[in-house]
């Protein structure tokens, strides 16, 4: 079955073991909106224990990819992917009162301001519910991405557009320490009950390249 899917095969690394240790496996009926949901391998997961699921992706491959995932691989039928920037689909789409909200792998790509925006619109539009549950995976400062082009703000590079050996030519990268992740999300979400995890690994890219990637998790409930 999952030779035949299209794009990324398997959740994220940090997804499974959230997932499981908070007892969402325990869960029905929930509503789950994911942020940057590329062809929904973090759903499918949620979609799996009969979950209702939404995703948001830039990219419109990313999202037909997750459609014929859903539809032709799985049969899922609970489900509804949007190509769209997300600061787009939240205003469009206020109300949605999600019990679980999934933003990784994205904010590290937006300047600070941006992140904060989202926050508060996500709060603005009524994107989840209270005591909704949360999860955030993001790049940290001790990541190899850091110090890799311009300085744009503090802890904040844009890449050459030459630049070429993760993949992201000139892509901002905007690195976090932990407890600046935790003040920010205490005081626009009010999250509590939260764990704090980092993920550190060695990564292969192009020409044989090895870097290091460092990751902050963290997950909770939005109070």
């Amino acid at each position: 079955m999952y030779k035949n899917l299209r794009g990324l095969k398997f959740p994220d690394s940090a997804m499974i073991p959230f997932f499981f240790k908070n007892g969402l496996h325990n869960l029905t009926n929930q509503k789950v909106l994911e942020l940057a949901c590329s062809n929904g391998n973090n759903l499918s997961l949620f979609a799996s224990y009969d979950n209702e699921c939404i995703g948001v992706d830039i990219n419109p491959q990313k999202i037909e990819d997750a459609n014929y995932n859903f539809a032709n691989i799985f049969g899922y039928k609970n489900y509804s992917f949007f190509a769209s920037d997300m600061f787009d689909f939240i205003p469009k789409n206020s109300g949605i009162n999600a019990d679980i909200l999934l933003i990784p792998n994205v904010v590290n790509y937006f300047v600070r301001a941006d992140f904060l925006r989202l926050l508060e619109l996500l709060k603005e539009h009524k994107m989840y519910k209270k005591d909704a549950i949360f999860f955030l995976r993001t790049r940290s400062i001790r990541d190899f991405r850091y110090g890799v082009g311009k300085m744009i703000e503090p802890n904040c590079f844009k890449m050459a557009d030459d630049y070429d050996i993760t993949g992201e030519p000139g892509a901002i990268n905007t690195l976090y320490q932990e407890h600046e992740l935790i003040q920010i999300l205490q005081e626009k979400l009010n999250l509590k009950d939260f764990k704090l995890l980092t993920y550190e690994n060695q990564n292969l890219m192009k020409n044989n390249h090895i870097i290091n990637d460092s990751d902050i998790v963290i997950y909770g409930k939005i109070s």
